[in-house]
């Protein structure tokens, strides 16, 4: 009894699990692949089996999407996940495959149907015109989501396959590159996870009818080394490139003049080139294996350069013939230069519409080199030879030298210089400007005499109102100023009398020597008479003085002022020179004092005025009674009025006078008063 209700229970509980987990799901077929000699692999995602209640896999098979399908095999392990249908005979018809899974519990389950797949079957066309046209049939339709894009490969040499392409689609065209040979073709489409579905293979017997692709030329250029025409260009897109023809323009008719072999091969020196003397063109075209060539590329012009010293003008003339080939034209051409055989640098850069270019700048008796790089739009680059030339401009002085500048007591300047005499020039413009900064203008043109020394006296510039620069250009035998000495600055002196019975004085440094000065020396005249002796000397940059002339109250008070600087040693000529300042007068003002009252017999016994700073040469003082007639004339400042009329005593009363001199400024000056006389 026990037994038997055991075995009710096992029963229940099988019942119980198959209803459960119910019947699995079919295997997931995902890849067909399709071997060479029509068999083909079935390859699935197994399903999932929780409840171990796996049985086995059922394969169906059959030549058409609509059936009949037959069983064509039982597959009872649960982990395998392909299977090999041999004598499918793939390669020659299409097959169709589904998959289900039988359940083993009480009783057998059946899946649902997998997906139908079919083996791909790939036709390819011979259209006699170097391509391969093909089409095929999806693995599945619609395509199924985990699958990709279509690979499309050929076998050549036999039994090397190679990538040609990819497509979406299922049509392809495949452009042939081999000469002449039986190419077979397949297609390959990956699944996600990782088995592949590979077709049928159809082929034929091919032939390359097509040329190969145009190379791009991108320059035509000189070697800076060898000065020969060098061409460079990016390699042909055709696979089959044996190599490259290199054309010359000749006698109007593009020449072959070598090949290049290599596909790979960019670049070409034509070793017979004269390219540094004449603009030479070139263009290339691909030649394939089976000696086919492309159409011929654009062609190419080299640049020639051309490079003229101008002595004259102190520089290299520079022009280029325009460089032809670029697409588009030529965006700017870069200069680069080399000094005495120093590292070519960047000079400038100048529009693509100009070919001619003056370098300035330049080093006497250096050697000059010049190449010209076009640059295109796209940054592609083009040289052309190199061109020299060596300048040596006109000889020039050794030195030219400003001794002294020095004012006279006119006013006008004085200069004496020294040249070079060994080194032939044209001539030597002397220049002067009221500005260290100029403008400076020609005063005086001297032809060069084969002597050292040379001097002029300026008598058109008044130094007395304001400093004067000076310097001597070289004029070359090019008529250029080529050179200038030193620039010389005379003294300036200045001041003002002032109210205290002194006199202010300044005055700017001589300029010009190249060990400055050792002293000034000021010098003092009183109403025209020179004292040979300095009043003061002074060290450079000290620039003023006061001068107390209370002294000389018995002047006319005229005082002239001149500075003379003193050349400190150390000259590199051996000089030791003097140069003046302009001679300044200053007028002290006069100061006048008038009595109002006198007695002949008393303590003032005279009357006339008094003062100090009185100009003698223009005095005069005339006395009258009051009857207007003149008691008193005199033009001597030291002669008094006595109080007598023709010798006899002038009557006691008042008495009117007239002072009458000429003031600092050249006005004149008129004084009228009274004055008592008391006895």
């Amino acid at each position: 009894m026990t037994s038997h209700r055991f075995l009710i229970a096992i029963f229940v509980l099988l019942v119980q699990t198959q209803l459960l987990w119910g019947a699995l799901n079919a295997p997931s077929l995902r890849c067909l692949d399709t071997k060479s000699n029509g068999d083909v692999e079935l390859i699935w995602v197994v399903p999932s089996d929780p409840g171990g209640v796996f049985d086995e896999y059922e394969i169906f098979y059959s030549t058409s999407l609509a059936g009949p399908y037959i069983q064509i095999a039982n597959i009872n392990i649960y982990a395998q996940s392909n299977y090999l249908h041999v004598g499918a005979n793939a390669q020659i018809q299409q097959g169709f495959y589904y998959m289900v899974t039988r359940s083993d519990a009480p009783t057998y389950q059946y899946s649902s149907e997998s997906d139908t797949l079919s083996t791909i079957m790939l036709s390819v066309a011979n259209p006699l015109n170097g391509t391969a046209p093909m089409n095929w049939n999806q693995l599945h339709n619609p395509v199924l989501p985990t699958s990709g894009n279509y690979s499309i490969y050929y076998e050549y040499p036999i039994g090397i396959w190679n990538l040609s392409g990819t497509s979406s689609s299922t049509f392809f065209t495949d452009t042939i590159d081999i000469c002449n040979s039986f190419i077979n073709f397949r297609i390959e489409q990956p699944d996600a996870m990782g088995c592949i579905s590979v077709s049928s293979i159809d082929g034929d017997i091919y032939q390359n009818l097509i040329p190969p692709e145009i190379p791009i030329l991108d320059s035509v250029s000189v070697d800076r080394l060898t000065q020969n025409a060098t061409l460079g260009w990016q390699p042909s897109a055709s696979g089959d490139t044996e190599g490259y023809i290199i054309y010359q323009f000749l006698a109007g008719v593009w020449t072959p003049i070598d090949t290049v072999w290599g596909i790979g091969t960019t670049s070409y020196e034509n070793l017979l080139s004269n390219a540094d003397t004449n603009p030479e063109s070139y263009c290339i075209a691909a030649i394939d294996s089976c000696g086919i060539t492309s159409p011929l590329t654009n062609g190419h012009t080299s640049t020639i350069l051309t490079a003229s010293a101008d002595i004259c003008g102190r520089s290299i003339e520079l022009g280029w013939t325009e460089y032809l080939g670029f697409s588009g034209g030529v965006a700017q051409y870069d200069i680069f230069f080399s000094e005495n055989g120093s590292p070519f640098t960047l000079l400038t850069s100048v529009s693509g519409s100009t070919t001619q270019f003056t370098a300035n700048g330049l080093n006497d008796g250096s050697n000059y080199c010049y190449y010209i790089n076009a640059v295109s739009l796209l940054g592609l680059h083009s040289s052309s030879e190199i061109a020299c030339v060596s300048v040596n401009f006109p000889d020039l002085p050794s030195y030219i030298y400003i001794r002294t500048a020095s004012v006279q007591p006119d006013g006008s300047v004085f200069i004496h210089w020294i040249v070079d005499p060994t080194v032939y020039v044209k001539a030597f413009s002397l220049q002067n400007s009221f500005s260290a900064s100029g403008p400076f203008l020609s005063i005086d043109y001297h032809t060069f005499s084969g002597q050292s020394d040379y001097n002029f006296n300026d008598l058109i510039t008044n130094a007395n109102d304001r400093p004067v620069f000076y310097r001597v250009v070289v004029i070359d035998s090019c008529n250029n100023e080529a050179m200038s000495s030193d620039t010389a600055k005379t003294i300036h002196l200045h001041g003002k009398a002032l109210s205290d019975l002194t006199n202010e004085i300044e005055w700017n440094d001589y300029e010009g020597w190249p060990t400055g000065i050792q002293e000034l020396r000021l010098y003092r005249s009183v109403d025209g008479i020179p004292d040979p002796i300095p009043i003061a000397t002074f060290p450079p940059g000290f620039g003023n003085s006061i001068d107390d002339v209370a002294t000389f109250i018995l002047s006319n008070g005229l005082f002239t002022y001149r500075l003379e600087a003193i050349e400190a040693a150390g000259n590199p000529f051996g000089f030791v020179d003097t140069a003046s300042s302009n001679s300044f007068s200053i007028q002290q003002i006069p100061r006048i004092f008038i009595a109002n009252a006198f007695a002949p017999d008393g303590y003032n016994k005279t009357f006339c005025p008094m003062g100090v700073f009185i100009d003698h040469n223009s005095y005069s003082f005339i006395v009258f009674n009051k009857l207007g007639e003149e008691m008193f004339n005199s033009t001597n400042f030291n002669e008094c009025w006595d109080g007598n009329n023709d010798g006899s005593p002038a009557p006691l009363g008042v008495y009117h006078y007239v002072l009458s001199l000429e003031l600092p400024d050249g006005q004149s000056f008129h004084k009228k008063g009274h004055i008592i006389l008391i006895r």
